[in-house]
């Protein structure tokens, strides 16, 4: 696999809900400054709402991590379009969500309040939408930015399980190419 971050070169890193080990591992490397943020999550640097993401100046991060968060977020599009804003050009941004490779379409229903039903179409009570990969991918895009996809070909079998992936997931990589 190609080498994503030169360990000599400054880095600006927005990690969205961010997960305890991954932060404990990314603060290691003393080039990227990092900044936490999520709207409910206390211990984190920025509550922020991730569709109105203002306290940040347009093109201040050269990446983001958003993992399992679009599912959640009432208007997904802004969302996306506010880390697309706030992304400085060259920059890119790992963007995974629950995909369903049965459905063709995004099933998604911001106003739904029944928890079985949330668990029937969506599959957590919390989730307000159920990504297909077409449907991913062209909100992805629409917002600006260009997607990669990369899967345990892209990298090796072990490398996925040292790091708790599926070898049949798929890493979108989102990058911002064209401003």
């Amino acid at each position: 696999m190609k080498k994503v971050i030169d360990p000599l070169v400054p880095y600006r890193l927005l990690d969205i809900a961010p997960a305890p080990a991954l932060r404990s591992f990314i603060k290691s490397f003393p080039n990227i400054t990092y900044r936490s943020a999520d709207l409910y999550m206390h211990d984190v640097d920025d509550q922020v709402d991730l569709t109105d993401m203002h306290l940040y100046e347009d093109s201040s991060f050269h990446a983001f991590i958003c993992s399992h968060v679009l599912e959640h977020v009432p208007d997904d599009q802004k969302a996306m379009k506010e880390l697309y804003r706030v992304l400085k050009p060259a920059g890119w941004g790992i963007a995974m969500v629950p995909v369903l490779l049965s459905i063709e379409q995004i099933d998604e229903e911001p106003t739904l309040e029944s928890i079985p039903e949330r668990w029937r179409r969506f599959g957590q009570d919390d989730h307000i939408r159920q990504f297909s990969k077409s449907g991913f991918v062209g909100r992805l895009k629409g917002a600006g930015f260009k997607v990669r996809e990369w899967t345990v070909k892209d990298f090796t079998p072990e490398e996925f399980i040292k790091n708790g992936i599926s070898p049949r997931s798929v890493l979108y990589i989102v990058s911002k190419e064209n401003d």
